[in-house]
């Protein structure tokens, strides 16, 4: 008995450790891109009105611009390919973020969408390099190691942010 717990615990943790080392399919890249960048461009225009900080107005003018352009760059990868699709709006997690940050006003607001952009910018800038050194698609592949400069700025960038008045 032992011993066959001991081979299906081995087997579990052989099959974990494969699924942890396979390269991210291009579809779950894309999706996860174009929603991060959704929410960005998305949050952003809350901000813009909705923050009296000059130093988030400006982060947020900065999202719209970066975020706008690499959507450009995703949607014209896609565009070619009929194996990969944009997703059409935020996924729910994203969703939520937003309903919550446009029930928000002053400086709670200014709290809830730095907490925001400093995880999603950080988690921007993991799914880019992660897909960067180890994706499966060439094409997204390339994308991913142009736009990690630009994500790893931007998470800087959030990081900096004030935290609060």
């Amino acid at each position: 008995m032992r011993r066959t717990l001991t081979c299906a615990a081995t087997a579990v943790l052989l099959v974990v450790a494969a699924r942890a080392q396979a390269p991210m399919p291009a579809q779950d890249f894309v999706n996860q891109t174009a929603v991060a960048n959704m929410f960005g461009v998305e949050a952003a225009t809350l901000a813009l009105s909705k923050s009296g900080s000059t130093a988030i107005k400006a982060f947020a003018h900065r999202i719209a611009d970066d975020q706008a352009s690499a959507t450009s760059g995703l949607r014209r990868i896609v565009a070619k390919r009929s194996d990969v699709a944009l997703p059409d709006r935020p996924d729910g997690r994203h969703l939520e973020l937003l309903r919550d940050l446009a029930g928000r006003q002053g400086p709670d607001f200014d709290r809830a969408y730095v907490d925001s952009q400093r995880r999603t910018h950080q988690e921007t800038a993991t799914l880019m390099e992660r897909y960067a050194k180890e994706g499966g698609d060439q094409e997204l592949k390339s994308f991913a190691e142009q736009s990690l400069p630009l994500f790893r700025d931007l998470d800087r960038r959030a990081r900096d942010l004030p935290a609060g008045p």
